[in-house]
């Protein structure tokens, strides 16, 4: 009995000593706290993606990813320490080392920066590597509503491309099946987006609104109206020129006048020719008329007269 005790207490004994063992292992192997987190910073400002360890960082190397899920997309390189590479892009990147921390300042950050960051770092006791994600959230802008004739205009100046322009009327009826959206690329990697609506303003609306989603997951948005009564005012302002031409000079016109003479003098003459015809065939149905009747008014006794009297002589030659 009291060597089962003993056996069982040694048994213990083995595993506590196992689990210290290995406890301190830990503690001792490199990088074994490190940390570095994603980051989320405002477009135009300084980004900093920081990692630390518990060792000292004796040399690091950066490249930047799509995403951080697509390891394939990481073959830009853009700090190396290996190759004296602390700063990219005209030192508007740059990685500072103290220590045991590395910081990666990304200065004036613009959409374009915004991805995967792949590090590799070394140590004298080992080396690890990961990936962070950097997100850059762009300036949400009130969006300018303008009515121009029978248009109205939605401009987004200038924002991530995700985001979206949505048109309602004062009834919470959505219109934005009946505009047309234009992308144009704006600074810094964000986009500019112009929304038209096609539609004629009615007094059955109380407004127009127009409505720019910045993120489809928190619903986060901006929404400007206009009056339906000033656009339907607008409208009738414009209705009798909604889309002016340049008038054109009178040089412009005389080709097109001649046309017109031409045309008309053409039509002139075959009129005139036509009854000319008309009147030529009847005169000539006319006289083989006569020519089949002679014989018989001379049997008559009339014909002579009525041929003296209606027709000279050269009738017949």
């Amino acid at each position: 009995m009291h060597l089962e005790r003993l056996m069982g207490s040694l048994q213990k004994t083995a595993v506590c000593l196992l689990f210290l063992f290995i406890s301190s292992s830990a503690s001792d192997s490199p990088f074994a706290t490190f940390n570095c987190s994603d980051v989320k910073t405002e477009y135009n400002t300084t980004a900093v993606i920081s990692c630390i360890c518990n060792k000292k960082i004796t040399n690091m190397v950066v490249k930047r990813c799509e995403n951080c899920k697509n390891h394939n997309s990481c073959v830009k390189t853009i700090i190396n320490t290996w190759k004296g590479n602390y700063s990219s892009e005209n030192g508007r990147i740059q990685l500072v080392l103290q220590h045991d921390v590395s910081e990666l300042h990304i200065q004036e950050a613009k959409a374009t920066d915004q991805g995967g960051y792949q590090w590799h770092l070394y140590s004298d006791n080992g080396e690890r590597d990961g990936c962070t994600n950097l997100e850059i959230t762009a300036p949400e802008i009130e969006p300018i509503l303008t009515m121009n004739g029978r248009k109205l205009a939605c401009l987004s100046s200038i924002g991530h491309r995700q985001r979206e322009v949505h048109w309602f009327d004062g009834h919470g009826t959505n219109l934005t099946g009946s505009a047309s959206l234009v992308s144009e690329e704006a600074e810094g990697g964000l986009t500019s987006l112009t929304s038209t609506l096609h539609e004629k303003p009615n007094l059955t609306a109380s407004e127009y609104c127009c409505t720019v989603l910045y993120d489809v997951h928190t619903k986060r948005n901006k929404t400007k109206c206009i009056s339906a009564h000033k656009a339907v005012a607008d409208y009738l302002h414009f209705t009798s020129t909604p889309d002016q031409e340049i008038p054109k000079t009178m040089k412009e016109h005389i080709p097109i006048i001649l046309v017109l003479i031409v045309l008309v003098l053409c039509c002139f003459a075959a009129v005139l020719y036509y009854r000319h015809r008309h009147q030529a065939m009847a005169r000539g149905s006319f006289a083989d008329l006569l020519r089949t009747l002679l014989p018989i008014l001379r049997q008559q006794g009339i014909a002579s007269m009525v041929f003296s009297q209606e027709f000279p002589p050269d009738f017949y030659r």
